[in-house]
């Protein structure tokens, strides 16, 4: 009753100021200064005309009493000022650069004199920021357009500010060869899903986390039509919310006055490639082709009023790579094998090297799948021997219409269309009707619409108001979907969007056969976001109110295996006697189960399709108060309600542990969501976020600089891992253990595999339903609280230098834990029996990080453009963020403190350097300043670069308990709430040694176990009593990494004016270094342990060319 209360409070304020404040500039920045006659005395009410170079439009504002002027709501690019009084000569200033959500600050002088005297200012300094608190960094399209971007993703140039990496679902690796995460980063320490993705002012983020959508963003700008971004990583303006993490504000560019754009393709190819340090598949590199192409054109429809800008982006890609798989060999496919198996129905005994197929028990679906396999002509060996070219393809277009009109001063919009379209392929490596499990089809679209509309009101009020409407369908579905293998299976799906093929096959040692278990799954979003701002600007207050309104449509398919999953684990044909067998299963075994058609698990979930829905409210109020000349402080609040997920059809069930049920195992123990109630929990409406910051420049080229604030992080969809939606009864899921007859299982109840499944399969079963509990006590928004201090100075006139410690703390963070955990103290009992693993979205984690982050800028000096971001900080958590993180589950529920150390996101020392050189020879330049053939072969060329040195990745040494010490089930996932489990760290002998003689081709040894087991002992050893470890979370790093990408660009002058032509050739890990990735987890007992092998690289060297036509 008091949120509520306070809620209303809130609200009431920003709705009662309107007619006097509200404001934001979203991706628009303004122009600020101070006007100064000869002697520094104030000029008040001296008119400043701000002009957009480009398109000509004209924005006015008078000095106040104090000589201070703000022009706001300027579109990102080149501006002239003009400062005019009677009785003085008026000042111009020229080519001032307005980036996005910028204060620039242009202060100018008047003289006396003659009002047709015009004193001009261009080139305006680099100077120290004095008007915000707001830390970051602003990328240029200059850098945009110039620096190599392997994939010609804008986003990839987020981390050149400081503070910034790539995630583990960012990074492309040789073994990773499908499509990373675009936009995907950790800003500070914290998880990428708290960064907030804006494009022309509206929200711009992905809902669906999982990797379909491929990005982070709805629409990834094409870099060509970025006129510019800011990447906001610390104290952001109370405008800015809905994420505690980075905020990256996109501006796209518009038409103007002239006509202008770009034809352009880029293309890679398997030549041009190296290697890299593992040997591939059969030894060749992958064949793998590129081609990226597309255009861009602007221009006025009425000049100095209506403007269009059209853009299209193409891309297709095949890849054909060397693939090994295990498959059963000959004999094994004929039904004979090496040693005596046995008839599981019969007992009857199958010397070695005789056929079973003599007995009438074999599956003549397992033998017609066994048929399949014979085709494909697999080798003798025991292991890899089959080899394939897999293929895999990728197309996708995009594009943006964006219009603009200025109807007079005082009224401006615009209104941009966009779409991205992607269908990937990824081709079934034993083709059809056997599958292996492949992705098969991923498609997306992306489809956006934003409107806005500029009001200048008065002197110095402005009504800012958008609308943006984004739609995402995004999902997976298997290549076999609608074909016949020539059998059935009784008890699957029959609809047309999920049947056909074969179901999931495991055989134990093998590889997967049939169709993909988590396929289809799907992810499809739309999200209404209308916002509207006012401002006034009010003596030394420049104060901002603003409301924006937020609805979340989500229907989402997660429940899977769909189409049913079998595996077969050896436990059938070996001899029993009086119930017990002796015998270890092989690999002769594992085949002969299948043939028999006996599976140890089958299992089948049913189709539901959760329509969940989501409503945020935000309001915010900003004052950002010149105290003094030399002093700006920022004041801010900022309140954030977003409502837990909802049904449309209000089907969600929360798990009560409290109930009878929950002690008998009964589906009365999930309460509906009712009425009074639709989210199945009580929400947080409590989210009051202070933000409080300053800037003091005693002398203009020194800027000491603060802030604290409180954002929160409300969207972190952890997969299906907190979707009450598909709790019993909605949706059922069977994951069925079967023992052999002889070893005391029943015969009468034993489901063989040619009898499908069972009518009965989908029936609530308390042990194998994993469902989700939710308590809303222990589920309260996530808030994150940051702060740095930080001083700038003004080293020359286009040089800055930037020392700050920077830090962090995250709160209430979700993590996915098993509330029915077994009980290692209790004789690993459940805490309720009846049940088995019971998915426990908690948010309970919390984060710290520090760090010193210095940062280097020179802007155009003498041709060059250089920044340098190093970053040396440590970052501390207790659970990473589910499906981007290999550790979002604790060890122990019972002692969460436990998993507290190094975060998935520690890479202590970064360092970040990029540069773009026009270099200095040709016609107008430093040297060989002329014409002719020097100029064509020598002027025009522009070399451009990042380097990225850090710390290796932070990784997770991990193991697998024996199965009667788990503590869930082995087949529940991480992100389902599985349990991660770590040895223990004995002696003092070191972790890991970076040696590449350890190499065997394929794998470098990492950690120092198996045959690199230091004499004086292991450093680890695995429990066969006690599951949990004591060696620390995230106690391994890889090696370190560098990472040095260049791009030189040579441009041509051709014959028709105003065309040129720029030929481009990128490398990227020029110098191809090997950079590792992560070590595997271990395996053993004792101090016998084997495994943590590396046995993947970032991608070595790789070359790219690209042609442009630029008009």
């Amino acid at each position: 009753m008091r949120t509520k209360g306070l809620t209303s409070i809130f609200l009431a304020a920003v709705c009662l100021s309107a007619p006097l404040a509200l404001t934001a500039q979203y991706e628009n920045g303004s122009v600020v200064g101070t006007a100064r006659d000869s002697s520094g005395a104030a000029i008040a009410d001296a008119t400043v005309t701000v002009t957009n170079r480009a398109t000509g439009v004209a924005s006015t504002r008078q000095s106040d009493d104090q000589g201070n002027f703000e022009v706001p709501a300027l579109r990102v690019g080149q501006y002239d000022v003009k400062v005019e009084k009677q009785g003085f000569a008026p000042a111009t200033a020229t080519n001032i650069t307005v980036l996005v959500a910028g204060r620039q600050r242009v202060d100018m002088t008047l003289s006396v004199g003659s009002e047709n005297t015009t004193v001009e200012v261009s080139d305006m300094a680099l100077g120290v920021e004095t008007d915000t608190s707001q830390r970051g960094e602003t990328v240029t399209q200059h850098q945009t357009v110039s620096l190599p971007l392997v994939s010609r993703n804008f986003s990839d140039l987020v981390g050149l500010a400081p503070g910034v990496r790539a995630t583990a679902n960012g990074v492309q690796t040789t073994s990773n060869t499908g499509l990373v995460r675009e936009g995907s980063f950790n800003v500070n320490g914290q998880r990428s899903m708290f960064n907030n993705y804006l494009l022309d002012g509206m929200d711009n983020n992905a809902y669906g986390e999982s990797n379909q959508g491929f990005s982070n963003e709805i629409i990834p700008t094409i870099p060509d039509s970025v006129a510019a971004f800011q990447v906001v990583t610390n104290n952001p303006s109370a405008e800015y919310g809905r994420g505690a993490g980075a905020t990256i504000n996109v501006a796209s560019a518009q038409g103007t006055n002239t006509f202008h754009g770009r034809v352009y393709e880029f293309i890679r190819n398997t030549n041009l490639n190296a290697i890299g340090f593992f040997n591939p598949p059969g030894g060749k590199k992958p064949q793998f082709n590129r081609n990226q192409f597309g255009g861009n054109v602007g221009g006025r429809i009425v000049r100095d009023h209506a403007f269009f800008f059209l853009d299209y982006e193409g891309l297709r890609q095949v890849r054909k790579q060397v693939t090994s798989a295990t498959l059963p060999t000959p004999n094994q496919l004929a039904g004979r094998f090496s040693k005596t198996v046995y008839d599981p129905y019969t007992g009857t005994a199958y010397a070695a090297g005789t056929s079973i197929f003599a007995s009438p028990n074999v599956s003549p679906i397992a033998r017609q799948i066994a048929g399949f396999i014979t085709q494909l002509g697999p080798g003798t060996a025991a292991a890899s021997n089959f080899t394939t070219l897999q293929r895999s393809t990728n197309k996708g277009d995009k594009g943006d219409l964006r219009l603009d009109w200025t109807f007079n001063p005082r009224n401006s919009m615009f209104v941009r269309a966009s779409q991205l379209k992607t269908n990937a392929i990824d081709y079934p490596i034993f083709g059809l009707p056997l599958d292996g499990a492949s992705n098969g089809y991923q498609r997306i679209l992306d489809q956006q619409l934003a409107v806005g509309y500029t009001r200048v009101i008065g002197a110095n009020q402005l009504l800012d108001v958008r609308v943006g409407i984004s739609k995402t369908k995004a999902g997976k579905f298997s290549t076999s979907i609608g074909t016949n293998p020539g059998f059935t299976f009784a008890g699957l799906p029959t609809d047309p969007a999920v049947a056909g093929g074969i179901p999931g096959i495991g055989i134990t040692g093998f590889s997967s056969l049939g169709r993909q278990t988590t396929n289809p799954q799907f992810q499809n979003p739309a999200i209404f976001n209308p916002k509207v701002n006012y401002s006034l600007i009010r003596g030394k207050h420049s104060l901002k109110f603003g409301y924006e309104f937020q609805k979340v449509w989500m229907d989402v398919q997660d429940t899977n295996p769909l189409y049913g999953g079998y595996t077969f684990g050896g436990g059938f044909s070996r001899q029993y006697v009086g119930g017990k067998t002796t015998e270890t299963a092989t690999s002769d075994n594992y085949v002969a189960d299948f043939l028999f058609g006996s599976s140890s698990i089958y299992s089948l979930s049913s189709y539901f399709v959760a329509k969940l829905r989501t409503v945020a409210n935000f309001g915010y109020v900003q004052d950002d108060w010149k105290v003094t000349p030399q002093l700006t402080v920022n004041v801010g609040l900022r309140y954030e309600y977003v409502s837990p997920y909802s049904d449309e059809k209000n089907r969600l069930t929360n798990f009560d542990p409290t109930s009878p049920g929950a002690t008998t195992g009964s589906i009365s123990s999930f309460v509906p969501a009712g009425d009074g109630n639709k989210y199945g929990f009580s929400p947080d409406k409590n989210n009051f976020g202070p933000r409080v910051g300053f800037a003091y420049s005693p002398d203009g080229k020194t800027s000491v600089r603060g802030a604290f604030g409180i954002s929160f992080a409300h969207y972190d969809r952890a997969g299906s891992g907190n979707v009450l939606a598909i709790n019993p009864p909605n949706a059922l899921f069977t994951n069925a253990s079967q023992v052999a007859p002889q070893a005391g299982g029943s015969a009468a109840s034993y489901v063989k595999f040619d009898a499908g499944f069972p009518s009965n399969t989908l029936t609530f079963n308390p042990v194998t339903a994993n469902p989700s509990y939710i308590d809303g006590k222990r589920y309260r928004d996530s808030y994150v609280e940051s702060y740095y201090l930080s001083v700038q100075r003004q080293l020359a006139k286009n040089t800055l230098l930037d020392i700050a410690y920077v830090g962090n703390h995250g709160v209430k963070l979700l993590q996915l834990a098993n509330f029915n955990q077994k009980d290692p103290s209790n004789n690993f009992a459940r805490p309720l029996p009846a049940f088995g693993d019971i998915t426990y979205p908690i948010r309970e984690a919390y984060s710290h990080y520090d760090s010193l982050q210095v940062k280097y800028e020179q802007q155009m000096v003498a041709g060059l453009t250089l920044l340098n971001s190093f970053t040396y900080g440590h970052a501390l958590d207790n659970a990473g963020a589910s499906l981007e993180s290999a550790t979002p589950a604790p060890q122990d529920i019972r002692n969460l403190r436990g998993d507290y150390g190094n975060s998935d996101y520690n890479q202590p020392l970064y360092n970040t350097t990029s540069l773009v050189y026009d270099l200095p020879f040709g016609r107008g330049k430093r040297f060989l300043n002329t014409g002719g053939i020097v100029n064509a072969v020598l002027g025009q060329w522009q070399v451009s670069a990042i380097n990225s040195a850090a710390s290796g990745f932070q990784f997770n040494i991990t193991d697998t308990p024996v199965a009667a010490i788990q503590v869930t089930a082995s087949s529940v996932p991480s992100y389902r709430g599985g349990n991660i489990y770590r040895p223990n760290r004995v002696g003092t002998n070191p972790l890991y040694t970076m040696d590449k003689k350890r190499s065997t081709g394929t794998a470098l040894q990492y950690l120092n176990v198996g045959a690199y087991t230091p004499t004086s002992g292991s450093p680890l050893s695995i429990s066969t009593t006690n599951p949990f470890g004591s060696l620390a979370r995230n106690a391994g790093r890889s090696p370190a990494i560098n990472y040095l990408n260049m791009a030189f660009n040579k441009r041509f002058n051709t014959p028709i004016e105003r065309l040129n032509m720029e030929f481009r050739g990128e490398l990227y890990n020029i110098l191809n270094h090997t950079n590792f990735s992560t070590a595997g987890g271990v395996a053993g007992s004792g101090t016998t342990v084997t495994g943590g092998t590396i046995t993947s690289t970032l991608d070595p060297r790789i070359v790219q060319f690209g042609l442009k036509l630029i008009f």
